[in-house]
């Protein structure tokens, strides 16, 4: 495992004086593969309009508590933001499936 994402967890805080919850982003570092989407993976997830990115493989499903998003500074220095859209525990791994979130 040579790379490192922050999964991030969002959950709801406070409600602001029009009663609308505020998001409040946690997060934690953990150690991870990238890997390519699979062309099976991808035209399937294209007919029901989902987009897939990359999947990253975490070293033990452990380190997975149910986070919605992941970011992850790619090898160019940019950084990138994805939703977590499909899990897959193969023995002690987790293969997180990712689409890259619009508008961020």
């Amino acid at each position: 495992m040579d790379d490192v994402i922050k999964l991030i967890k969002v959950t709801e805080g406070e409600r602001d004086e029009y009663g609308n919850p505020e998001l409040v982003r946690s997060s934690i570092e953990v150690f991870c593969r990238v890997e390519s989407v699979s062309r099976t993976e991808f035209y399937q997830a294209a007919q029901t309009g989902l987009h897939p990115s990359y999947t990253f493989v975490l070293t033990h499903y452990m380190d997975y508590h149910g986070e919605q998003e992941i970011e992850y500074i790619d090898w160019m220095g940019e950084t990138h933001r994805y939703d977590i859209i499909r899990t897959y525990k193969r023995d002690d791994e987790l293969e997180l499936i990712t689409q890259e979130r619009i508008n961020e």
